[in-house]
């Protein structure tokens, strides 16, 4: 038994040949058989291959995570074969970093400044990974946009923070895909909102025992329904949509609560195959050619407005997926690119869950009907005339409103209105652009309409909290619509993304 925390510093391309030594060393040393299947060299070499090539990690052991230890007492305590307690810890740190930088203060900012995160290795040889949460820096293709939440650890006696999205392999027995993300979730939620707090493996599966009909343990998996069954246990009001029921416009769907900054759980299918991955961010094509995208129509007093719509555009979405390495990259039409198994190189998607704040109550699909129910009023609406382009997400208003105080060019006056408009605390955001200003790195909007999110009118624009147009500004005050003189200019496009 340890009596101390071993602790080696090794360039990340030694890191393989060093974790093989650390796994024989400290999970296997009780054991008279130790050979180590080849198949984890070659795991760790799938993610070490996908980091830059001037880190350097810190390996420990003991490390006492809380996820494998909840695993542990709540199921492998209770086996006849001796499962270990302990997991090693990796922490990744961008460029050199020493044993004296730990031990000298003046150096813990530098290394701050270093730290990209961490992953760990389970003493569960055949499901190696643990969590992880590691920061897309720490990738060689870091040109990702992704929901990301602070996290803090203590490595080596030193508090370090790093951004970025949780992660892990399921274990086959305790959690598969659905409590993995599930679990991915809360851990997100936890960290970014007081709302909500992380979940261990344990409370998850007590969330869903009043709907379940056989033991948890091992697990069985879930199905989406009982995913969003316990997602709404853990305070979310979940929107679940179908293919069957949305056709194509379910990728639509998507976009718009990634463009929110909501990760989106994503339900595959192939034949009799499931499973279950998080969607976090996007990858946009840098070359932006429009005859590639297609054009929507409305309808503007019978006649029929073209424009284009930001989900339209090429772009490939990050997810998280617990049988590959973090930060995957996938098209939405072939979710299943990254496998080598014929099957589940043939997933399609089935259905979405997504995790709502409970209030909001005007979800995506209708909420961009009621946008376009605005712009063609007579009294509070606007022709935009053809071709340009719309952008939809949700947002808190407090973010949102920050945003706007940022915006150092915008007149004082209309930042001003905006500021001062009372908003509920989730809202919808449609942004109009003109095509040529969309193509710049500056891109400044034509217009913008506010919706209020917790408004459950679905036939009324009531839901309108604020629009700007070219020529005046709407306002929604003591229960009536305010024409404003001030034009709506220098208005930047605003991400949930980072």
């Amino acid at each position: 038994m340890n009596t101390h925390i071993d602790i080696e510093i090794t360039p990340i391309d030694e890191a393989v040949e060093a974790l093989m030594e650390s796994i024989k060393t400290f999970f296997l040393r009780d054991t008279a058989e130790q050979f180590i299947s080849p198949q984890i060299e070659i795991d760790l070499s799938d993610l070490i291959d996908e980091l830059k090539e001037d880190l350097y990690c810190v390996i420990e052991f003991p490390y006492v995570d809380k996820v494998y230890r909840d695993s542990y007492y709540n199921y492998y305590a209770s086996k006849h074969f001796t499962y270990l307690r302990d997991c090693i810890r990796v922490s990744l740190f961008n460029n050199e970093v020493g044993y004296e930088d730990f031990l000298n203060r003046e150096k813990h900012e530098e290394l701050n400044q270093k730290y990209l995160g961490y992953f760990i290795l389970r003493p569960t040889l055949s499901a190696l990974f643990g969590r992880s949460i590691i920061s897309p820096h720490a990738f060689e293709d870091s040109e990702k946009k992704i929901c990301q939440c602070k996290t803090n650890s203590l490595v080596y006696g030193v508090k370090l923070e790093v951004e970025g999205f949780p992660h892990s392999s399921q274990d086959g027995e305790t959690i598969k895909c659905a409590e993995t993300t599930i679990w991915t979730l809360m851990e997100y939620f936890g960290n970014k909102y007081p709302d909500y707090k992380p979940a261990l493996p344990a409370k998850i599966h007590r969330a869903l025992e009043r709907f379940s009909y056989q033991r948890q343990l091992p697990s069985n998996g879930l199905t989406m329904d009982q995913i969003s069954f316990a997602l709404k246990e853990f305070g979310f009001g979940t929107s679940i949509y179908s293919k069957k029921a949305y056709g194509d416009q379910l990728f639509d769907i998507i976009d718009v609560y990634i463009e929110s900054g909501i990760p989106v759980l994503v339900g595959l299918e192939s034949g009799d195959i499931g499973h279950v991955i998080v969607a976090v961010g996007k990858e946009h094509d840098d070359s932006l050619d429009w005859s590639n995208v297609n054009k929507t129509v409305f309808n503007y007093y019978g006649r029929e407005i073209e424009y284009y719509e930001t989900s339209g555009m090429r772009a490939k979405y990050v997810v998280q997926d617990d049988n590959l390495i973090p930060y995957r990259v996938i098209d939405l039409e072939r979710p299943g690119e990254h496998y080598e198994d014929n099957d589940c190189q043939k997933y399609t998607i089935d259905s979405i869950v997504v995790p709502l704040y409970p209030k909001i109550y005007l979800e995506a699909y209708v909420a961009k009907e009621l946008v376009f129910q605005v712009i063609k009023d007579q009294n509070v609406g606007f022709n935009f005339g053809s071709d340009f382009v719309f952008r939809f997400y949700l947002t808190s208003s407090r973010s949102f409103k920050n945003h706007i105080t940022c915006i150092d060019d915008m007149d004082k006056v209309l930042k001003n209105n905006i500021l001062i408009t009372k908003m509920p605390k989730f809202i919808w955001v449609g942004e109009f652009y003109k095509k040529e200003s969309f193509e710049v790195s500056d891109r400044k909007a034509l217009g913008i309409v506010l919706l209020d999110a917790t408004e459950a009118n679905l036939e009324s624009i009531d839901a309108l909290i604020f629009a700007g147009y070219p020529d005046r500004c709407v306002s929604f005050n003591e229960n009536d619509f305010v024409t404003l003189q001030e034009s709506f200019v220098n208005y930047r496009y605003y991400s949930n993304l980072k």
